[in-house]
């Protein structure tokens, strides 16, 4: 009978791991998505109403995969630049104070890292989603 009840628990604990790993993570992502936008004018960086967004990546940076994959599968015109590749990008990565990959600017709003939380709502208040 022990061992029923300790296979139980396990079943349980697996199950809420797997969907707290799953779900939770996102739920957080959702509660914290406007504080992970940085506002402020980013026109010096080629962003105006033509081109409001721009994508800072790097060939190896699996977010940075997630964040073009994103953008595409939304049909969301953006500009993607390679900072190992175009040295006047890194100089605008280095300047926004890229530690983080990738760095996406949207209208006023900058996002550090691929949050799709953050860039969602972001999409979403200069109506481009």
């Amino acid at each position: 009978m022990n061992i029923i009840k300790y296979l139980a628990l396990f079943v349980v604990t697996l199950g809420l791991g797997w969907f707290g790993g799953t779900y939770g993570l996102q739920a957080v992502q959702n509660i914290f998505a406007s504080q992970q936008i940085e506002k402020g004018d980013y026109a010096l960086y080629g962003i105006n109403e033509q081109t409001p967004v721009k994508l800072y990546t790097t060939q190896w940076c699996p977010f940075c995969k997630k964040a073009t994959e994103y953008l595409i599968s939304r049909k969301i015109e953006f500009i993607k630049v390679d900072i190992e590749k175009n040295p006047e990008a890194l100089k605008e990565f280095e300047a926004l104070g890229g530690e983080v990959l990738p760095i996406i600017l949207v209208s006023d709003g900058l996002i550090r890292g691929f949050n799709e939380a953050a860039l969602e709502s972001q999409l979403k208040s200069k109506n481009l989603l």
